[in-house]
């Protein structure tokens, strides 16, 4: 009985296990510098309600307590995304939600509470008496729905789901306190407006995170949307002769098609048939030991200087992301690149310690580019640059080695 293998297929709950962060470390939205813009951005906002927009309610001095929560909540998410900080964690991310969801009750109570809390600073604010501001244009809610989706790149579906849907809990449970408290004439049409906002954000993280890890991944391992047809697949032989540098085409079928047209075998043959046995086993062999990098590179003027073979213990993220160096270095034949070297050494903490050397070939003469670290890792830390003299410049950077 003979049959064909079902096609390979991505997991379509990667997502749920996975952040954009753990699986595409160059993306720009897990910059650091992306989350600071956001939390600049609720700050400004939320002061700009209170102060010019009206929204300071009964008590507009415990409004600006209330900003501050919540502009703590995107600092918090710009610290998680530092380079230098350790990965996103649980925690982290759970604070931040907390945060959100508790600055959005805060800013309720101030709107419908005439208790005051700081009785001086709330007599020296600009502030009715009776707020009527659009409450579908509430500033809390909205920048907590920034929040839900600034955090959504940092964590796994599993993490950002259960955290924003506390969130929206939250926006609904005071959107309905303030609009009863208001008299609304149409409450729940209040609730349905103010909560969609942070609705939204959750149905926007999930399809961004989702399709940032479905694609990456589907990059990374060459999967398609359907199984490769038989025309694209590459037969054996030419595996085979690409493998051993075409001794397959050159040298062993033409020994075979003369074989089949002999009338006897001769010793000869037998000799000349092992020789070439022993030529395909040798290449075959060699190919075998190299590690995925020496394959990866092979064809290319790239030399890989590895004798520990650590290339096979770094994970599958950090491959992708010299993959995707090494790809981009060579991806422009205009781009003047004649030449790079990688040495892979161990460093401290079981971190895998990368020197990179490029040589461009420039109209103004040979040169050597110095390429910043986050081309291979967000977390790359650059730990020494030396002249060698000559046209050489060695960089020398971590990768951060996941451990079981």
């Amino acid at each position: 009985m003979t049959g064909t293998a079902a096609p390979r297929r991505l997991d379509t709950l990667s997502w749920w296990r996975r952040s954009s962060l753990d699986i595409d470390t160059l993306s720009w939205l897990t910059s650091s510098l992306v989350s600071s813009w956001v939390t600049l951005a609720i700050a400004l906002f939320g002061l700009s309600a209170v102060l010019i927009g009206g929204q300071g309610g009964y008590r507009p001095a415990f409004q600006f307590v209330v900003v501050v929560v919540m502009t703590g909540a995107a600092y918090a998410i710009h610290r998680g995304a530092l380079p230098s900080r350790d990965r996103f964690r649980t925690r982290r991310a759970a604070l931040i939600f907390g945060l959100a969801s508790l600055a959005v009750m805060m800013s309720a109570l101030a709107l419908v509470d005439r208790r005051a809390v700081f009785p001086v600073v709330d007599a020296l604010l600009p502030s009715p008496a009776d707020p009527l501001f659009a409450l579908e244009l509430w500033w809390a809610p909205v920048c907590a729905s920034l929040i839900v989706m600034a955090t959504s790149p940092f964590v796994a579906g599993r993490v950002f789901v259960p955290g924003a849907l506390l969130v929206v809990a939250a926006t609904a449970t005071a959107a309905g306190f303030v609009a009863a408290e208001r008299g609304s004439d149409l409450p729940i049409a209040d609730v349905v407006v103010i909560t969609s906002t942070p609705v939204f954000a959750v149905i926007g993280g999930i399809v961004l995170n989702r399709t940032l890890v479905t694609a990456v991944l589907g990059w990374r391992r060459g999967i398609g949307g359907s199984a490769p047809d038989d025309d694209a697949v590459e037969p054996a032989a030419a595996v085979v002769d690409r493998i051993t540098g075409g001794r397959f085409s050159t040298a062993v079928v033409p020994f075979l098609e003369r074989l089949e047209g002999a009338p006897a075998l001769h010793d000869r043959d037998r000799r000349a048939a092992a020789r070439l046995a022993r030529d395909m086993r040798r290449a075959l062999v060699e190919r075998g030991d190299q590690s995925w990098l020496a394959a990866h590179v092979a064809g290319r003027p790239v030399y890989v200087t590895d004798p520990f073979r650590l290339a096979d213990t770094i994970t599958v993220d950090q491959r992708a992301a010299i993959i995707a160096l090494v790809d981009g270095l060579f991806s422009d034949p205009e781009a003047g690149v004649f030449g790079a070297r990688l040495d892979l050494a161990p460093a401290a903490d079981d971190a895998v310690a990368v020197a990179v050397t490029v040589g461009l070939a420039l109209p103004e003469g040979r040169r050597t580019a110095v390429l910043a670290p986050y081309y291979l890792t967000v977390k790359s830390v650059v730990r020494r640059i030396e002249w060698r003299g000559g046209e050489s410049l060695v960089v020398t950077f971590d990768v951060d080695s996941e451990r079981p």
